[in-house]
């Protein structure tokens, strides 16, 4: 079969938690030894220095502790340089701005930048079209191979390990989100300026990438490096007509247009790109002189739109795809490419090659659950660090009893359910960091995304909170008035019919966004099977139309009487209770986290802490602004211990 990355092998040479590092030429830091039990001794030349981007400096901090816990574990390169940099604050830069500051950034960093092969992956974002992700980043999805955890970052690593051997120093850029698949019976010969990949894709793939029109190209070559005429990005497919876009059939495999249940013409569309430090002085210098930059630029769009031998500047003032629009955008789309026109970009048109992108619940479910080429291709394992085997969908790193049953596609990840009562999974579910340990049976209705996430405290107990989507919902939806609220649904239902809030700054708090990601439907609770069980009891209350999906106290009902004023509720000796809320504040004077987002136009909150008379509501974004990151890691780390240690009895 052409197509035959074998990344089973190459995830054990670069990602082995045993792996070790010796300088095999001195004093050449990029080529270290790998050891692994089926190959004694392999060399293999790496990154120089690995970066994240992230949007801001709590994703940072985040994915720091990730990485930080990789290396402390060895599973990572150990004398590759890896740095985190988040975006400036203000402005929206877009991936291209966050490439520019990160070349900044790295000339303070590292002084030999210049000699340096630099592996950039942007990595920020929050994630709201796949949510189970948005907690610990992208980047940092489990990937169950083997029997291992990998992360969609270690993967990447593994994929973009050819690169290094084969590329000058510069800077390769990738995002973490996606898989391609490809030859490596290649390369690129001496070449400068921009490097890009291109992957055979049909024309509705094109409409939502960039697509290169390329020179002539030989058709008995699996894969070739060609000089590029212009390069489109996102292109209606009657511009990729006109524009010679379309390739001959003959030029797409069999296997490759199989694969794809389609009749369309086919493109050649974008994913990665590579460009030599000529470049990265180039973009430097621009950056130097526009910062503090005030236009959201892209990667994609403003690094390789101004090349090729037909490239014009039409699109600088086509905004449609801009989602933070300022009055300099056009200006400095412009000035991009006046700098950069001109410049060589050669396209490695990948025949054999796939593209895989896991940005949604509906891919993450279909592409690791459905899709048997990736499954193949990548070597996934349906049950990995698990207590028993899935005979659909994935299991992993999770006690679960022979009690618990699943249905279709599904996956449960970092699970504990261990109690004697019986547990289904209906189809199309995604599972993670969740407990039940009780009596009673559940079920976990289809299309049901849910997860449990420790949260800050400022008293220094363990707080949790359970968030539960369905996978169709769209948490970027948004309306702009309260009279459009019952656009705005959840799990099908109509969202105020779903919540006991009545008055919008109780339902998404003090000036933010009236958006499901912003609505507070979720309990805080003292446990993470407390938090799991009013989760489903809140689900179960939406699925059934309540408008309570949880009993109040007299308190909360006061307070939703006075639609939003303050409201005093007293225990019975006429004090107020322990860790009451009141003004925003908790009784002994600490600023709580929950306080912050219950808070309601200065006056009381909309109920007590755990220990209580009435629980704290937190939205999604209350969730992301107070995770607690290091207990989340601690968490899986303890129980995958327990599970080692059971399946090693």
């Amino acid at each position: 079969m052409k197509l035959r990355i074998e990344l089973a092998r190459v995830a054990r040479l670069v990602l082995t938690h045993r792996v070790r590092s010796a300088r095999v030429r001195p004093p050449d830091p990029r080529v270290f030894l790998y050891k692994d039990t089926g190959d004694p001794s392999c060399c293999v030349e790496f990154w120089d220095v690995v970066v994240l981007t992230t949007s801001d400096a709590a994703q940072q901090s985040v994915y720091e502790l990730e990485i930080s816990d990789k290396l402390e574990h060895k599973q990572l390169p150990m004398r590759t340089k890896y740095h985190v940099i988040h975006d400036p604050p203000g402005c929206k830069i877009g991936s291209g701005g966050s490439t520019m500051y990160t070349i900044s950034c790295l000339a303070k960093l590292e002084p030999n930048w210049r000699m340096q092969k630099i592996l950039l992956m942007h990595a920020g974002g929050s994630s709201q079209r796949l949510p189970s992700a948005s907690v610990l980043g992208k980047a940092f999805i489990t990937i169950p191979i083997g029997n291992r955890l990998y992360s969609m970052f270690d993967i990447k690593l593994a994929l973009c390990m050819p690169f290094a051997k084969r590329l000058p120093p510069g800077l390769f850029i990738c995002c973490p989100d996606t898989f391609e698949s490809f030859t490596f019976d290649w390369n690129f010969g001496d070449r400068e300026g921009f490097l890009a990949l291109a992957h055979p894709s049909p024309l509705y793939v094109g409409k939502g990438h960039g697509v290169y029109i390329l020179d002539h190209r030989n058709n008995k070559l699996d894969t070739e490096v060609l000089n590029c005429k212009k390069v489109l990005q996102k292109p209606t497919e009657q511009l990729m007509k006109e524009e010679g876009a379309i390739i001959c059939p003959s030029e797409v495999p069999d296997s490759i247009r199989e694969s794809v249940a389609t009749e369309q013409d086919w493109v050649f569309t974008d994913s990665q790109f590579f460009f030599d430090h000529t470049i990265s002085e180039k973009l430097l210098d621009f950056y130097e002189t526009h910062k503090p930059l005030t236009a959201e630029i892209c990667a994609y769009g403003d690094f390789l739109q101004p090349l090729g031998k037909f490239a014009d500047a039409q699109y600088v003032t086509n905004c449609k795809n801009i989602m933070s629009m300022s009055d300099t955008v056009i200006s400095t789309r412009r000035d991009l490419y006046n700098l950069l026109k001109g410049s060589p970009l050669g396209v490695v048109a990948l025949k054999y090659s796939k593209f895989y992108h896991i940005g949604t619940m509906i891919e993450y479910l279909d592409n690791f659950c459905s899709n048997h080429d990736l499954r193949q291709e990548l070597g996934l394992s349906s049950s990995v660090l698990a207590s028993c085997e899935a005979e659909t969908g994935y299991i992993i790193n999770s006690l679960v009893t022979d009690r618990c049953s699943f249905s279709g596609k599904s996956i449960v990840e970092y699970c504990t359910f261990t109690g004697p009562s019986q547990l289904r999974v209906e189809e199309n579910c995604v599972i993670s960091d969740c407990e039940y340990t009780s009596n009673s049976d559940i079920t976990i209705p289809s299309n049901t995304s849910i997860q449990t996430v420790p949260v800050l405290d400022p008293q220094g107990g363990p707080m949790y909170v359970t968030l539960m989507f369905s996978i169709y919902e769209d948490m970027k939806a948004k309306v702009s008035s309260v009279s459009e609220l019952a656009d705005l649904s959840y799990f099908g239902h109509g969202l105020l019919s779903v919540t006991p809030f009545k008055n919008h700054t109780q339902l998404f708090g003090k000036g933010n966004p009236f958006s499901l990601w912003h609505t507070k439907l979720f309990p805080l609770s003292s446990s993470a099977q407390e938090s799991f069980t009013s989760a489903l009891n809140t689900l179960k209350s939406a699925l059934s139309h309540s408008k309570r999906p949880l009993e109040h106290s007299a308190c909360s009902e006061n307070l939703l009487a006075h639609n939003g004023e303050a409201a005093s509720c007293a225990s019975a000796n006429g004090t107020i209770p322990n860790g009451a809320l009141t003004n925003g504040m908790i009784a002994n004077g600490v600023q709580s986290a929950a306080a912050d987002s219950a808070a309601i136009n200065g006056s009381s909150t909309n109920g007590f802490t755990a220990n209580g008379h009435s629980p704290i509501y937190y939205s999604f974004a209350d969730v992301i602004s107070y995770k607690d990151v290091k207990q989340m890691i601690r968490r899986r780390n303890i129980l995958s211990e327990q599970i080692q240690n059971i399946l090693a009895t």
